[in-house]
Parts: structure tokens; C-alpha cells; sequence
């Protein structure tokens, strides 16, 4: 139940990135990803029709948010 749960916010935030047209300034930072992980954000971003960048945004923007930053 929890992992639905967890499934269905994720989607949720998808779907509102999607929705988001905000132009802010840009940072770039260099991230490397294991092959696993590359593919699974392809399919993300993919499935959800949203960049792969805004969808790595939004996961650092959480974990950060979740750890008091």
C-alpha cells in the first residue's frame, strides 16, 4: 500500500512538472548515472512526456526539501 501510495505522488509531481512552464535561470551540474538508473529516466521521462532534466530538478529539489534544505 505504502508503494502505491508513493507511486501515485510521484506521479502526481510528474504530471504538475509537465504543467510547469517556468523559465528560471540556469545552473548546469554534471551528474554521472549508471546505465540501470539512465534507463529508468529515459522511460520516465518518456511515458510522462516531461524532460529528463526537470524530472532529475524535481528529485534533487525533494531530497533536499526531505533533509532540512
Amino acid at each position: 500500500m505504502s508503494k502505491a501510495l508513493q507511486r501515485e505522488d510521484s506521479r502526481v509531481r510528474l504530471r504538475d512538472l509537465k504543467r510547469a512552464h517556468d523559465r528560471e535561470s540556469k545552473h548546469y551540474v554534471n551528474c554521472p548515472l549508471n546505465y540501470e538508473t539512465k534507463k529508468r529516466l529515459e522511460r520516465a521521462s518518456f511515458e510522462n512526456d516531461v524532460k529528463m532534466t526537470k524530472i532529475m530538478q524535481a528529485a534533487i529539489d525533494q531530497y533536499l526539501k526531505d533533509n532540512g534544505y
